[in-house]
Protein backbone atom coordinates (compact mmCIF):
# COMPACT_ATOMS: atom_id res chain seq x y z
CA UNK A 1 0.00 0.00 0.00
CA UNK A 2 1.38 3.22 -1.16
CA UNK A 3 0.91 6.97 0.39
CA UNK A 4 1.83 10.07 -2.04
CA UNK A 5 1.39 13.68 -1.29
CA UNK A 6 2.69 16.76 -2.45
CA UNK A 7 2.76 15.56 -6.45
CA UNK A 8 4.90 12.58 -5.65
CA UNK A 9 7.32 14.39 -2.96
CA UNK A 10 5.93 12.53 0.16
CA UNK A 11 5.72 8.64 0.05
CA UNK A 12 5.50 6.29 2.43
CA UNK A 13 4.88 2.64 1.41
CA UNK A 14 3.80 -0.59 3.25
CA UNK A 15 3.24 -4.37 2.07
CA UNK A 16 -0.37 -4.14 3.98
CA UNK A 17 -2.21 -1.37 6.29
CA UNK A 18 -0.91 -2.17 9.26
CA UNK A 19 2.52 -3.80 8.42
CA UNK A 20 5.74 -1.82 9.01
CA UNK A 21 6.67 0.97 6.77
CA UNK A 22 9.24 -0.51 3.78
CA UNK A 23 9.90 2.68 1.96
CA UNK A 24 9.73 6.53 3.09
CA UNK A 25 10.36 9.77 1.21
CA UNK A 26 10.63 13.70 1.08
CA UNK A 27 12.16 13.84 -2.50
CA UNK A 28 13.78 15.37 -4.12
CA UNK A 29 16.00 15.46 -0.67
CA UNK A 30 15.82 12.10 0.53
CA UNK A 31 14.17 8.15 0.01
CA UNK A 32 14.79 5.06 2.41
CA UNK A 33 14.12 1.55 1.77
CA UNK A 34 13.72 -0.36 5.38
CA UNK A 35 14.20 -4.08 5.59
CA UNK A 36 12.44 -6.44 8.28
CA UNK A 37 16.11 -7.27 9.63
CA UNK A 38 16.07 -3.32 10.90
CA UNK A 39 18.76 -2.40 8.24
CA UNK A 40 17.68 0.87 5.80
CA UNK A 41 19.08 2.26 2.64
CA UNK A 42 18.93 5.91 2.60
CA UNK A 43 19.91 8.31 -0.54
CA UNK A 44 19.86 12.02 -0.14
CA UNK A 45 20.73 14.44 -2.33
CA UNK A 46 21.37 11.73 -5.33
CA UNK A 47 23.81 11.11 -6.38
CA UNK A 48 25.82 12.23 -3.30
CA UNK A 49 24.69 11.23 -0.59
CA UNK A 50 24.10 7.83 1.08
CA UNK A 51 23.32 5.78 4.59
CA UNK A 52 23.99 2.14 4.37
CA UNK A 53 22.84 0.69 7.73
CA UNK A 54 23.25 -2.97 8.92
CA UNK A 55 23.30 -5.46 11.85
CA UNK A 56 27.29 -5.04 11.54
CA UNK A 57 27.55 -2.42 9.47
CA UNK A 58 26.91 1.04 8.86
CA UNK A 59 28.53 3.72 6.04
CA UNK A 60 27.08 7.05 6.25
CA UNK A 61 28.82 9.53 3.30
CA UNK A 62 28.26 12.71 1.33
CA UNK A 63 30.56 12.69 -1.04
CA UNK A 64 33.13 14.12 -1.51
CA UNK A 65 32.80 16.17 1.82
CA UNK A 66 32.46 13.86 4.37
CA UNK A 67 32.25 9.54 5.52
CA UNK A 68 31.69 7.86 8.09
CA UNK A 69 32.00 3.71 8.59
CA UNK A 70 30.89 1.34 11.78
CA UNK A 71 32.61 -2.00 11.07
CA UNK A 72 33.83 -5.44 12.70
CA UNK A 73 37.27 -5.22 13.68
CA UNK A 74 39.42 -8.15 12.06
CA UNK A 75 40.24 -9.45 15.98
CA UNK A 76 36.67 -8.52 16.67
CA UNK A 77 35.60 -5.38 18.20
CA UNK A 78 34.49 -2.51 16.25
CA UNK A 79 35.92 0.54 14.35
CA UNK A 80 34.62 3.25 13.49
CA UNK A 81 35.93 6.47 11.22
CA UNK A 82 35.05 9.53 9.90
CA UNK A 83 37.37 11.77 7.81
CA UNK A 84 35.76 14.83 5.88
CA UNK A 85 37.59 17.97 4.17
CA UNK A 86 39.41 19.51 4.72
CA UNK A 87 41.69 17.07 5.80
CA UNK A 88 39.99 15.50 9.08
CA UNK A 89 40.15 11.98 10.31
CA UNK A 90 38.67 10.37 13.61
CA UNK A 91 38.80 6.69 14.51
CA UNK A 92 37.74 4.91 17.57
CA UNK A 93 40.02 1.02 17.72
CA UNK A 94 38.67 -2.01 18.51
CA UNK A 95 40.96 -2.14 21.79
CA UNK A 96 39.72 1.74 22.87
CA UNK A 97 42.00 3.78 21.16
CA UNK A 98 41.02 7.26 19.49
CA UNK A 99 43.50 8.47 17.03
CA UNK A 100 42.90 11.51 15.02
CA UNK A 101 44.52 13.92 12.32
CA UNK A 102 44.20 17.24 10.62
CA UNK A 103 45.71 16.71 7.30
CA UNK A 104 48.06 18.60 6.50
CA UNK A 105 49.41 19.94 10.04
CA UNK A 106 49.52 16.35 11.97
CA UNK A 107 47.91 13.46 12.95
CA UNK A 108 47.52 9.23 13.04
CA UNK A 109 45.74 7.26 10.19
CA UNK A 110 44.63 3.51 10.47
CA UNK A 111 44.26 1.10 7.60
CA UNK A 112 43.91 3.98 5.24
CA UNK A 113 45.03 4.23 1.43
CA UNK A 114 46.69 0.26 1.95
CA UNK A 115 48.62 1.62 4.62
CA UNK A 116 48.46 -0.28 7.89
CA UNK A 117 49.44 3.10 9.68
CA UNK A 118 50.51 6.84 8.56
CA UNK A 119 51.82 9.30 10.69
CA UNK A 120 52.37 13.25 9.67
CA UNK A 121 53.37 16.31 11.03
CA UNK A 122 53.34 19.34 8.93
CA UNK A 123 52.78 16.71 5.77
CA UNK A 124 55.50 16.74 3.34
CA UNK A 125 57.98 17.67 5.70
CA UNK A 126 57.84 14.40 7.97
CA UNK A 127 55.75 11.31 6.94
CA UNK A 128 56.04 8.02 8.65
CA UNK A 129 54.38 4.90 6.99
CA UNK A 130 53.51 1.18 7.80
CA UNK A 131 52.41 -1.41 5.45
CA UNK A 132 52.85 -5.53 6.60
CA UNK A 133 56.26 -5.27 8.40
CA UNK A 134 57.66 -2.63 5.92
CA UNK A 135 58.17 0.83 7.74
CA UNK A 136 58.94 4.11 5.92
CA UNK A 137 60.10 7.27 6.89
CA UNK A 138 59.59 10.67 4.32
CA UNK A 139 61.38 14.06 4.49
CA UNK A 140 59.93 16.20 2.41
CA UNK A 141 57.74 13.39 0.91
CA UNK A 142 58.35 12.52 -1.79
CA UNK A 143 62.22 13.35 -1.73
CA UNK A 144 64.07 11.35 0.83
CA UNK A 145 63.05 8.08 2.51
CA UNK A 146 64.16 5.13 4.05
CA UNK A 147 62.38 1.68 4.05
CA UNK A 148 63.45 -0.57 7.19
CA UNK A 149 61.60 -3.71 8.73
CA UNK A 150 59.36 -3.13 11.49
CA UNK A 151 60.16 -5.94 12.87
CA UNK A 152 64.46 -6.76 12.38
CA UNK A 153 63.04 -10.66 12.59
CA UNK A 154 60.32 -10.86 9.84
CA UNK A 155 61.17 -10.39 5.82
CA UNK A 156 60.64 -6.81 4.82
CA UNK A 157 61.56 -4.38 1.92
CA UNK A 158 64.77 -2.05 2.41
CA UNK A 159 65.31 1.03 0.73
CA UNK A 160 66.11 4.46 0.59
CA UNK A 161 66.02 7.32 -1.69
CA UNK A 162 67.41 10.97 -2.27
CA UNK A 163 65.68 11.97 -5.61
CA UNK A 164 66.11 13.00 -8.10
CA UNK A 165 69.63 11.38 -7.25
CA UNK A 166 68.94 8.00 -6.40
CA UNK A 167 66.57 5.54 -5.40
CA UNK A 168 66.93 1.90 -4.01
CA UNK A 169 64.13 -0.86 -3.04
CA UNK A 170 64.47 -4.56 -2.55
CA UNK A 171 63.18 -7.36 -0.94
CA UNK A 172 64.45 -10.62 -0.61
CA UNK A 173 62.25 -13.24 -2.96
CA UNK A 174 60.44 -10.46 -4.64
CA UNK A 175 61.83 -7.41 -6.13
CA UNK A 176 65.18 -5.18 -6.36
CA UNK A 177 64.62 -1.92 -8.06
CA UNK A 178 66.60 1.10 -8.49
CA UNK A 179 67.03 4.82 -10.34
CA UNK A 180 69.83 7.35 -11.11
CA UNK A 181 68.47 10.83 -11.92
CA UNK A 182 65.01 9.87 -11.70
CA UNK A 183 62.72 9.65 -13.56
CA UNK A 184 65.32 9.43 -16.72
CA UNK A 185 67.61 5.48 -15.75
CA UNK A 186 65.53 3.09 -14.02
CA UNK A 187 66.16 -0.52 -13.66
CA UNK A 188 64.18 -3.34 -11.71
CA UNK A 189 64.19 -7.44 -11.05
CA UNK A 190 60.55 -8.60 -9.89
CA UNK A 191 59.02 -11.78 -8.55
CA UNK A 192 62.36 -13.27 -7.94
CA UNK A 193 60.67 -15.93 -5.96
CA UNK A 194 59.89 -17.21 -8.99
CA UNK A 195 63.29 -18.00 -10.17
CA UNK A 196 65.15 -16.85 -13.61
CA UNK A 197 62.83 -18.43 -16.07
CA UNK A 198 59.97 -16.65 -14.62
CA UNK A 199 61.35 -13.45 -12.60
CA UNK A 200 61.06 -9.80 -14.91
CA UNK A 201 63.89 -7.78 -15.54
CA UNK A 202 62.92 -4.19 -17.10
CA UNK A 203 65.10 -0.94 -17.49
CA UNK A 204 64.41 2.31 -19.38
CA UNK A 205 66.04 5.27 -20.21
CA UNK A 206 63.13 7.88 -19.49
CA UNK A 207 61.11 8.33 -22.07
CA UNK A 208 63.24 7.13 -24.98
CA UNK A 209 63.69 3.73 -24.45
CA UNK A 210 62.62 0.87 -22.21
CA UNK A 211 62.47 -2.76 -22.24
CA UNK A 212 61.39 -5.99 -20.01
CA UNK A 213 62.30 -9.51 -19.81
CA UNK A 214 60.33 -12.53 -18.67
CA UNK A 215 61.36 -15.68 -19.92
CA UNK A 216 60.89 -15.98 -23.70
CA UNK A 217 58.71 -12.65 -23.54
CA UNK A 218 60.34 -9.84 -24.70
CA UNK A 219 58.70 -5.93 -24.34
CA UNK A 220 59.91 -2.82 -25.68
CA UNK A 221 58.63 0.75 -25.62
CA UNK A 222 60.03 4.18 -27.43
CA UNK A 223 58.81 7.34 -26.82
CA UNK A 224 57.39 6.01 -23.78
CA UNK A 225 54.36 6.04 -23.92
CA UNK A 226 53.67 6.08 -27.51
CA UNK A 227 55.03 2.92 -29.21
CA UNK A 228 55.41 -0.37 -28.03
CA UNK A 229 55.72 -3.86 -29.03
CA UNK A 230 55.88 -7.40 -27.78
CA UNK A 231 56.18 -10.92 -28.38
CA UNK A 232 56.66 -14.09 -25.97
CA UNK A 233 56.63 -16.95 -28.93
CA UNK A 234 55.81 -19.85 -26.05
CA UNK A 235 52.63 -18.73 -25.27
CA UNK A 236 51.74 -16.83 -28.53
CA UNK A 237 51.62 -13.50 -27.04
CA UNK A 238 52.21 -10.83 -29.27
CA UNK A 239 51.45 -6.62 -28.97
CA UNK A 240 52.24 -3.52 -30.82
CA UNK A 241 51.43 -0.13 -30.76
CA UNK A 242 51.81 2.77 -32.95
CA UNK A 243 50.98 5.25 -31.28
CA UNK A 244 49.23 4.77 -28.01
CA UNK A 245 46.43 4.95 -26.99
CA UNK A 246 44.80 5.23 -30.62
CA UNK A 247 45.94 1.95 -32.28
CA UNK A 248 46.62 -1.12 -30.35
CA UNK A 249 46.77 -4.90 -31.45
CA UNK A 250 47.72 -7.50 -28.80
CA UNK A 251 47.25 -11.42 -28.34
CA UNK A 252 47.41 -13.08 -25.05
CA UNK A 253 46.29 -16.76 -26.00
CA UNK A 254 46.97 -18.34 -22.72
CA UNK A 255 44.86 -15.66 -20.69
CA UNK A 256 42.07 -15.48 -23.54
CA UNK A 257 42.80 -11.57 -24.16
CA UNK A 258 42.46 -10.08 -27.75
CA UNK A 259 42.37 -6.53 -28.15
CA UNK A 260 42.06 -4.84 -31.71
CA UNK A 261 42.27 -0.95 -31.27
CA UNK A 262 42.30 1.90 -34.25
CA UNK A 263 40.37 4.70 -32.26
CA UNK A 264 37.80 6.71 -33.06
CA UNK A 265 36.89 4.43 -35.82
CA UNK A 266 36.93 1.01 -34.18
CA UNK A 267 38.21 -1.38 -30.99
CA UNK A 268 37.15 -4.73 -30.18
CA UNK A 269 38.35 -6.61 -26.98
CA UNK A 270 37.61 -10.30 -25.78
CA UNK A 271 38.78 -12.06 -22.54
CA UNK A 272 36.77 -15.37 -21.17
CA UNK A 273 34.41 -12.81 -19.50
CA UNK A 274 33.29 -9.90 -22.21
CA UNK A 275 33.63 -9.23 -25.78
CA UNK A 276 32.57 -6.10 -26.79
CA UNK A 277 32.78 -3.76 -30.15
CA UNK A 278 32.95 -0.09 -30.21
CA UNK A 279 32.55 1.29 -33.87
CA UNK A 280 32.90 4.22 -33.62
CA UNK A 281 34.77 4.94 -29.90
CA UNK A 282 32.93 6.26 -27.64
CA UNK A 283 29.40 6.13 -29.49
CA UNK A 284 28.15 2.87 -30.16
CA UNK A 285 29.22 -0.12 -28.54
CA UNK A 286 27.76 -3.93 -28.41
CA UNK A 287 29.00 -6.44 -25.92
CA UNK A 288 28.24 -9.55 -24.38
CA UNK A 289 29.16 -10.68 -20.82
CA UNK A 290 29.69 -13.76 -19.60
CA UNK A 291 28.88 -15.16 -16.07
CA UNK A 292 28.64 -18.44 -14.12
CA UNK A 293 24.52 -18.24 -13.81
CA UNK A 294 23.61 -15.70 -17.21
CA UNK A 295 24.72 -13.91 -19.71
CA UNK A 296 23.85 -10.06 -20.55
CA UNK A 297 23.93 -9.16 -24.42
CA UNK A 298 23.83 -5.23 -24.94
CA UNK A 299 23.80 -2.51 -27.10
CA UNK A 300 24.55 1.32 -26.68
CA UNK A 301 24.34 4.11 -29.15
CA UNK A 302 25.00 7.21 -27.23
CA UNK A 303 23.75 9.12 -25.92
CA UNK A 304 20.32 8.25 -27.49
CA UNK A 305 19.75 4.33 -27.19
CA UNK A 306 21.22 2.28 -24.15
CA UNK A 307 19.53 -1.79 -23.67
CA UNK A 308 20.52 -4.77 -22.22
CA UNK A 309 19.18 -8.59 -21.92
CA UNK A 310 20.26 -10.98 -19.30
CA UNK A 311 19.46 -14.27 -20.05
CA UNK A 312 20.45 -16.91 -17.05
CA UNK A 313 20.67 -20.32 -16.79
CA UNK A 314 17.01 -21.67 -16.00
CA UNK A 315 15.86 -19.67 -18.96
CA UNK A 316 14.78 -16.35 -17.35
CA UNK A 317 15.10 -13.38 -19.49
CA UNK A 318 15.31 -9.37 -17.79
CA UNK A 319 15.47 -6.48 -20.20
CA UNK A 320 16.22 -2.68 -20.17
CA UNK A 321 15.87 -0.32 -23.04
CA UNK A 322 16.30 3.59 -22.80
CA UNK A 323 15.65 5.54 -26.14
CA UNK A 324 16.77 9.04 -24.14
CA UNK A 325 15.10 11.14 -23.82
CA UNK A 326 12.07 9.79 -24.74
CA UNK A 327 11.28 6.93 -23.17
CA UNK A 328 12.57 3.98 -21.11
CA UNK A 329 11.58 0.01 -20.52
CA UNK A 330 11.96 -2.92 -18.56
CA UNK A 331 10.84 -6.41 -18.47
CA UNK A 332 11.88 -8.84 -15.53
CA UNK A 333 9.88 -11.71 -17.08
CA UNK A 334 6.86 -12.10 -19.13
CA UNK A 335 4.74 -10.73 -16.76
CA UNK A 336 6.87 -7.56 -15.08
CA UNK A 337 7.02 -5.05 -17.32
CA UNK A 338 6.97 -0.98 -16.80
CA UNK A 339 8.13 1.90 -18.52
CA UNK A 340 7.84 5.41 -18.43
CA UNK A 341 7.57 8.71 -20.33
CA UNK A 342 9.62 10.50 -21.04
CA UNK A 343 13.00 9.42 -19.57
CA UNK A 344 15.52 12.66 -19.35
CA UNK A 345 18.07 11.09 -17.42
CA UNK A 346 20.71 10.58 -20.01
CA UNK A 347 22.99 8.20 -17.86
CA UNK A 348 23.18 4.44 -17.79
CA UNK A 349 20.61 2.39 -15.76
CA UNK A 350 20.77 4.67 -12.90
CA UNK A 351 17.48 3.54 -10.36
CA UNK A 352 18.24 5.97 -7.44
CA UNK A 353 18.67 8.93 -9.88
CA UNK A 354 15.09 8.03 -11.27
CA UNK A 355 13.50 7.21 -7.76
CA UNK A 356 14.89 10.52 -6.36
CA UNK A 357 14.21 12.94 -9.98
CA UNK A 358 11.88 11.01 -12.45
CA UNK A 359 8.56 11.89 -10.57
CA UNK A 360 9.28 15.63 -11.29
CA UNK A 361 9.24 14.93 -15.45
CA UNK A 362 7.66 11.66 -15.89
CA UNK A 363 4.27 12.12 -18.15
CA UNK A 364 3.59 8.98 -17.45
CA UNK A 365 4.29 5.86 -15.90
CA UNK A 366 2.73 1.98 -16.27
CA UNK A 367 3.90 -0.81 -14.28
CA UNK A 368 2.17 -4.69 -14.69
CA UNK A 369 3.45 -7.67 -12.02
CA UNK A 370 0.97 -10.52 -13.12
CA UNK A 371 -2.46 -8.99 -12.13
CA UNK A 372 -0.93 -5.84 -10.47
CA UNK A 373 -1.07 -2.59 -12.97
CA UNK A 374 0.10 0.61 -11.44
CA UNK A 375 -0.15 4.27 -13.39
CA UNK A 376 0.66 7.29 -12.76
CA UNK A 377 0.82 10.45 -14.98
CA UNK A 378 2.76 13.37 -13.60
CA UNK A 379 2.94 14.79 -10.14
CA UNK A 380 0.41 11.97 -9.80
CA UNK A 381 -2.82 13.65 -11.42
CA UNK A 382 -4.01 10.16 -12.87
CA UNK A 383 -3.18 7.18 -10.59
CA UNK A 384 -4.40 4.07 -11.49
CA UNK A 385 -4.20 0.93 -8.90
CA UNK A 386 -5.03 -2.79 -9.91
CA UNK A 387 -5.32 -5.95 -8.78
CA UNK A 388 -7.33 -9.21 -9.20
CA UNK A 389 -9.85 -7.97 -6.87
CA UNK A 390 -9.77 -4.19 -6.82
CA UNK A 391 -9.10 -1.43 -9.70
CA UNK A 392 -9.31 2.09 -8.09
CA UNK A 393 -8.61 5.07 -10.72
CA UNK A 394 -8.18 8.81 -9.51
CA UNK A 395 -7.78 12.06 -11.41
CA UNK A 396 -6.54 14.25 -8.75
CA UNK A 397 -9.23 15.32 -6.37
CA UNK A 398 -11.94 15.89 -8.68
CA UNK A 399 -13.36 11.82 -9.95
CA UNK A 400 -12.28 8.85 -8.62
CA UNK A 401 -14.10 5.36 -9.13
CA UNK A 402 -12.87 2.11 -7.38
CA UNK A 403 -14.53 -1.50 -8.59
CA UNK A 404 -13.85 -4.31 -6.44
CA UNK A 405 -15.50 -7.78 -6.07
CA UNK A 406 -18.11 -8.12 -2.68
CA UNK A 407 -19.36 -11.91 -2.13
CA UNK A 408 -18.73 -12.67 -5.83
CA UNK A 409 -20.43 -9.61 -7.27
CA UNK A 410 -18.82 -6.86 -8.56
CA UNK A 411 -19.39 -3.46 -6.98
CA UNK A 412 -18.32 0.38 -8.07
CA UNK A 413 -18.38 3.66 -6.06
CA UNK A 414 -17.89 6.72 -7.81
CA UNK A 415 -16.81 10.00 -5.71
CA UNK A 416 -16.75 13.13 -7.41
CA UNK A 417 -15.83 17.17 -5.70
CA UNK A 418 -13.40 16.06 -3.15
CA UNK A 419 -15.54 13.78 -2.17
CA UNK A 420 -18.72 15.45 -2.24
CA UNK A 421 -20.64 13.18 -4.29
CA UNK A 422 -20.53 9.60 -3.35
CA UNK A 423 -22.42 6.91 -5.09
CA UNK A 424 -22.45 3.44 -4.86
CA UNK A 425 -23.59 0.75 -8.02
CA UNK A 426 -24.39 -2.90 -7.40
CA UNK A 427 -26.50 -5.42 -9.03
CA UNK A 428 -29.42 -4.33 -6.75
CA UNK A 429 -29.03 -0.94 -7.59
CA UNK A 430 -27.44 2.59 -6.88
CA UNK A 431 -27.32 3.95 -3.20
CA UNK A 432 -25.58 7.44 -2.07
CA UNK A 433 -22.77 7.39 0.23
CA UNK A 434 -21.87 10.19 2.80
CA UNK A 435 -20.22 12.98 1.52
CA UNK A 436 -15.85 12.17 2.47
CA UNK A 437 -14.25 15.44 2.61
CA UNK A 438 -11.39 15.79 1.14
CA UNK A 439 -12.28 12.85 -0.80
CA UNK A 440 -12.95 9.79 -1.92
CA UNK A 441 -13.29 8.28 1.04
CA UNK A 442 -12.12 4.97 -0.14
CA UNK A 443 -11.07 2.51 3.10
CA UNK A 444 -7.08 2.31 3.42
CA UNK A 445 -7.08 -1.57 3.12
CA UNK A 446 -7.74 -3.01 -0.69
CA UNK A 447 -10.59 -5.95 -1.08
CA UNK A 448 -9.52 -8.96 -0.68
CA UNK A 449 -10.41 -12.21 -2.76
CA UNK A 450 -13.46 -13.97 -1.78
CA UNK A 451 -13.44 -17.16 -0.92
Amino acid sequence: METEALGGAVQVRRARTDGQVEHHALRPFYYADLDTDGGSETRFLVPFGSDSDSVHMRVWQMLPLARWERRPGEEGGEVRTFFSLPGLYWSRRPDGRVIRAWFPFSGVMEDFLSYDRIEFTLFPLWLRTVRDNDQTKHILWPIISWTRPKKPDLPSARGSKVLPFYSSLEKEGSYDRWTLLWPILHWQENDLRLGPELSEERWMVFPLLGRSQRGERDDWVLLWPFFGWGSDPRTGYSAFDAPWPLVRWLDAPTEGIVRRRVWPFWSYFKDPTLESTWAPFPLVNWRTETYDDSTIEALDALPFWQSSTRRDGAGGERTWRKLWPLWQDARREPWEHEWSFPALNPLWRTPEVDEMYAWMWELWYHRRDHDIVEERSWLGLWRREKDEVEDRRNLSVLWARRSFDEQGVRVAETSLLFGLLRWREAPEGLEWLTPAMPGPGWPMERGRRSE
